[in-house]
């Protein structure tokens, strides 16, 4: 809709909402406030403020809906108003008070016309099938009313779905329906319209010939009559055809005629889908910057408006731009998020290009692995693409054999019919008899033979279908083995087959509220076990190891060091490689009272135990240790718990190694009742106060942190 259709649209608004909300004593004042809205809608529209725009709209909707007067043509035009501009979304919510109006007051033609229009916004949506039953619900309507031209329209529209849902074949049928209706009663601009998308189809299906030519009777249909929107959509096509066949610099400037004719237009939709197609041949041509450019923009617009279609082709082009710059990287993140919202869609093509792009990308930067695991990933999308297919060619076959079978019994009875017919008019009763026994047996005999290679086809065709799902079934299950596998492995280290930090984040939370609800059900802390306890450890000196005996020696000593872990704690406790030389260890189901226990034995484990690194003696290591309550003080929220913790563990652990090392700081619980002399570590953590237990010889040796910044 152009500017001079959106300020009709806003006159009508304006005088609908008047006409019902007119009040004797203030009419002056109802108008403005009304007229002030659209025209703010409007204005908010124009200037590209789409967020605002949607707002102001729906305030205006809900407003309307609580006085229950206001006419259900206004609700229309307000949604068409919405819609030219591509506001989906909120031009639904418009059409369907719309609707309910029309259901209300019994007006069928007008009910039809709201649900084609539902069926549009959905289509740019890609909610396909909503919009394919909102436009069997107005066909039902046209029948009805027999209203050929409303037929025509929703056939157009069917076929344009059926287009973009890739049922290229199906969708020719109703778009050729459509053709034929507005060629007889000589509507261009309909009849130019359903020749675009017919030659979209013929473009698809690689006929680029019969393409053109459709693209130019559409053309031709229209030059006239000034609609240069359709124009400008035919020429973007006509370019978009060049650009297949190679003939880049052709396409560039079919494209920029049908950009220049949209862009006196207020079509924001078609305009994005042209600058969309512009840049695709911009990287083509090697104008990779200024592609990016309008790539990012439509996908901007593309992301505001909800299209996810135009979406993934602007991301597939902007991926494809970054490989021309050799910006592998970028052009690895693109594919990544196109291969996430190709799948969320259930859009097997879509993966399957996004990650061939993938492919590409970890190929040009060597990482060949990588490289294999996607090609394995594409391999299986091809095959569940290819069984699919599979499977609606055996089903078509069936119905095609059945249908053939029905075809030839009919024949034969037919047949049958006149022999008997022509026999009953000769004279002869021996030869009439003679015939038609003849005739009869043979008719019986070539039944039998068809319902014969009947049966035996079907039998094949059984078996296929069986072998097929039997395929299927194994591949299921090596797939599901391969996530499970890939699961245990994005969850242990691979050096010390310890957990690690993934493992951590899935477990704690849980373990957290189960002791948080423990303490409140049992307030005594004194002897129960409900406790969490943290211990931060961090090996002594573990760069001297690396720097002597060369890092294979520093993987023996670490991958020992995990061992002598699980010596000092439970099975049921979480041991976790933290990171380099630091190990995290999670003590569930445990008492306060424990800790300085627990970080003892660990230290003295640790001190006595000879490390074997290969060497004719082993080497004897420490360890420093940090711990603390999970969480130190009562909190509620899991992520403040945590980071509150491990900040006290890691305070503590540069505590025990700024005083010496081989030895433990820690906090065993935080006190209520604030101290007199509170420590660096209270004042550090805003406690009231806290107990703290150390290895050294009293909390006064302990040497923190804070003092050596002071």
């Amino acid at each position: 809709m152009g500017r001079g259709g959106i300020s009709t649209a806003r006159v009508l608004l304006c005088a609908l909402v008047i006409a019902v909300h007119l009040i004797p004593s203030k009419p002056v004042k109802a108008f403005e406030l009304f007229h002030a809205e659209v025209t703010r809608i409007e204005t908010l529209l124009n200037a590209k403020q789409y967020a605002d725009a949607d707002s102001t709209a729906l305030l205006v909707l809900e407003q309307a809906l609580q006085q229950r007067q206001m006419p259900a043509d206004t609700f229309s035009s307000l949604g068409q108003l919405l819609q030219s501009a591509s506001r989906f979304e909120v031009s639904k919510a418009i059409f369907n008070a719309a609707l309910e109006r029309y259901t209300l007051e019994g007006r069928l033609n007008k009910m039809a016309l709201t649900l084609l229009q539902l069926a549009t916004s959905e289509r740019h949506l890609s909610n396909y099938t909503n919009a394919v039953t909102y436009i069997r619900r107005a066909m039902s309507i046209a029948q009805i009313e027999r209203d050929d031209i409303l037929k025509a329209r929703l056939n157009l529209e069917l076929g344009i779905i059926q287009q973009e849902q890739g049922e290229i074949e199906a969708a020719l049928e109703p778009l050729k329906q459509a053709l034929l209706y507005f060629r007889e009663n000589d509507m261009a601009n309909e009849m130019s319209l359903s020749l675009l998308r017919i030659g979209e189809i013929y473009s698809l299906l690689n006929q680029a010939t019969l393409a053109h030519t459709y693209y130019q009777d559409a053309f031709d249909s229209i030059q006239s009559s000034g609609n240069l929107k359709l124009l400008g959509s035919i020429k973007t096509r006509m370019g978009e055809l060049s650009l297949k066949s190679g003939a880049v610099k052709q396409a560039i400037k079919t494209i920029n005629e049908g950009l220049t004719l949209l862009l006196t237009t207020n079509d924001v939709g078609a305009i994005a889908q042209a600058k969309m197609l512009m840049g695709k041949a911009l990287v083509e041509d090697g104008e990779v910057a200024k592609a990016r450019a309008l790539l990012q923009e439509a996908m901007q617009f593309a992301s505001s408006s909800g299209q996810t279609k135009l979406m993934k082709e602007g991301r597939l082009a902007l991926a494809q731009a970054y490989m021309k710059e050799q910006n592998f990287e970028l052009a690895l993140a693109e594919a990544r998020t196109g291969t996430i919202d190709a799948r969320k869609n259930r859009d097997i093509r879509g993966q399957l290009s996004f990650l061939s792009l993938q492919l590409s990308a970890f190929v040009s930067l060597g990482e060949f692995k990588k490289a294999l695991d996607v090609q394995s990933v594409i391999q299986q999308l091809r095959e569940v693409l290819l069984d699919s297919e599979n499977k609606s060619a055996i089903e078509g076959l069936q119905a095609e054999i059945e249908l053939v079978r029905q075809s030839r019994t009919l024949e034969k009875l037919e047949e049958s019919k006149q022999l008997a017919l022509a026999q009953a008019e000769r004279e002869n009763l021996q030869t009439t008899l003679f015939w038609s026994i003849s005739l009869a047996a043979l008719l019986l005999t070539f039944l039998v033979w068809s319902r014969y290679k009947q049966r035996q086809q079907t039998i094949i065709l059984r078996r296929e279908v069986r072998q097929q799902t039997l395929t299927l079934q194994e591949k299921n299950q090596e797939l599901e083995r391969a996530y499970k596998t890939l699961e245990e492995v994005s969850l242990r280290d691979p050096l010390t087959a310890l957990y690690n930090r993934h493992y951590l984040e899935s477990q704690l939370p849980g373990e957290i509220r189960r002791s948080q609800f423990s303490a409140r059900q049992n307030p005594n802390t004194n002897k129960s076990k409900q406790d969490l306890l943290c211990l931060l450890i961090d090996i002594d000196h573990f760069k001297r190891i690396n720097d002597d005996y060369g890092h294979m020696a520093g993987d023996r000593v670490l991958s020992a060091f995990a061992s002598v872990l699980k010596e000092v704690f439970r099975q049921t406790d979480l041991i976790i490689r933290w990171g380099g030389e630091e190990f995290l260890v999670v003590c569930r189901q445990s008492n306060r009272e424990e800790l300085p226990e627990l970080a003892e034995r660990c230290r003295e484990m640790v001190a006595r135990t000879p490390f074997d690194i290969g060497l004719e003696k082993p080497i004897y290591i420490t360890c420093s240790i940090g711990f603390s309550l999970l969480p130190p003080d009562k909190e509620d929220d899991f992520d403040t718990a945590w980071k509150r913790t491990f900040a006290v563990v890691d305070y503590a652990l540069y505590a025990t190694k700024l005083s010496g090392r081989n030895g433990w700081v820690g906090v065993i619980e935080t006190l209520e009742a604030p101290r007199a002399q509170p420590t660096l570590l209270d004042t550090k953590f805003n406690f009231p106060g806290s107990r703290i237990a150390t290895s050294f010889n009293n909390v006064a040796s302990i040497q923190w942190p804070d003092t050596l910044d002071n």
